[in-house]
């Protein structure tokens, strides 16, 4: 517990002195052309406490990983008023080491092999709002607009990591890169982007909204020279009482410190023809992706649901049939220098398909997340404690692998 103390401690001082984050920079050039440059970024300690992997031996348990779980940098800008466009890149899990308790937990266990932070490019789109309201077409590389906590922010999530469906939904509809036979660690991450056109709109009356999306794209990672489909993605939100978002956009958030009284119900559906899941080397005729999401915020209160049915059809005959879902509570309470303390807690499960077929074959994933998020200066400068704990079921035969870890980070956005 000494060591446990001395580490989280470190990681705690080290982000006070790093301060309160501010806007970063921004230049008109006239006529509606305007850059701005921005850096966001997210420091983790993590110290696994109960960790267990089936047909390891002399393993770490108490085991330390300081790293950059999330690092951004990137610009955005008009090229005229209703013409917009946004390019960042990554470099995520600089400096994570073997056998990672927070990656356990959500089920991609690694007990050998540095997983390399790779930089890349995470989001390259324009979007034209001919009608601000009913037509926003937005064309580039990034994520389909469907599975909540898929294209909810990192940066804007209750618990101390994404939920299990942000990984398992984009595994399924998005797939991972192929590996390629002279690269041992592949060219990019799954990250969920694909280059798509999507088309979307906010409209908004008195009491209720409505927020729409239906994209088609070219998923290269399910697709060669003998297999191809298009991507076909859609969702559509209706919210009652206070909207969402103020204006369209391509981002969500998961808390509004307050100032939201509304309820938010979403619709997803995702669905690809045939293809080929290039890290199975195995084809299917027909991928798809059902799911609703709610969100609710009542003053204080923040509640987050989703739950997702992921399908697909391989072209030998088989078949399968997964399930994904998350709960999230989070309660602000305002302290007398406008800054916020918010505890919350997740629960969620992966529930693979009972007759093995599913890419994941019977690999039950349990995990849950209680903590504490204290927002200095709101997303912009934020501390968080938490703690989270996951098991694997049948990892290994029917022996479960399970992770516990207690986590400290530091957020910030210029």
């Amino acid at each position: 517990m000494k060591k446990l103390g001395l580490f989280l401690s470190g990681l705690g001082a080290a982000a006070l002195i790093t301060g309160t984050a501010h806007a970063g920079p921004k230049f008109y050039f006239g006529e509606g052309k305007d850059l701005e440059i921005f850096l966001m970024g997210q420091i983790w300690g993590v110290y696994g406490t109960n960790v267990d992997i089936p047909g390891t031996t002399g393993l770490k348990e108490n085991k330390g990983d300081l790293y950059i779980r999330r690092g951004r940098f990137g610009f955005k800008g008009h090229l005229m008023k209703n013409l917009s466009w946004k390019i960042w890149f990554a470099h995520d899990n600089l400096g994570r080491d073997d056998l990672n308790p927070v990656d356990a937990a959500r089920g991609a266990v690694k007990t050998s092999g540095l997983t390399y932070s790779k930089f890349e490019v995470w989001d390259a789109y324009f979007t034209w709002s001919a009608d601000k309201q009913f037509a926003n077409i937005s064309f580039g590389y990034f994520r389909p607009q469907i599975g909540k906590e898929s294209i909810t922010s990192g940066f804007a999530v209750l618990s101390f990591e994404k939920g299990l469906p942000n990984f398992y939904v984009r595994r399924h509809i998005i797939g991972k890169p192929d590996k390629g036979t002279s690269e041992k660690y592949g060219r990019a991450s799954g990250n969920g982007r694909i280059f798509l056109v999507n088309w979307g709109g906010l409209y908004k009356s008195k009491g209720w909204s409505l927020n729409w999306n239906l994209g088609v794209g070219d998923n290269q990672n399910y697709t060669d020279s003998k297999n191809w489909s298009p991507l076909w993605s859609a969702r559509v939100a209706i919210s009652i009482g206070d909207p969402e978002m103020k204006k369209y956009k391509l981002g969500y958030k998961q808390t509004y410190f307050g100032k939201r009284n509304g309820i938010t119900i979403g619709l997803n559906y995702g669905h690809q023809g045939e293809g080929i899941d290039r890290t199975k080397s195995k084809k299917f005729d027909k991928n798809e992706m059902y799911g609703i999401d709610v969100l609710a915020n009542y003053g204080p209160v923040d509640l987050v649901g989703e739950y997702d049915i992921l399908k697909r059809d391989w072209s030998d005959g088989t078949s399968y049939s997964d399930k994904v879902w998350i709960i999230k509570a989070g309660y602000n309470f305002k302290l007398a220098n406008g800054q916020f303390v918010q505890p919350t807690v997740s629960y969620s499960v992966f529930d693979p398909d009972s007759n093995g077929n599913s890419i994941y074959g019977k690999k039950k994933n349990t995990w849950w997340d209680v903590g504490v998020n204290w927002y200095i200066s709101k997303q912009r400068a934020k501390l968080i404690l938490h703690y989270s704990s996951g098991k694997v079921e049948n990892y290994s035969g029917t022996q479960d692998a399970k992770s516990s870890y207690v986590g400290l980070g530091f957020q910030f956005k210029i």
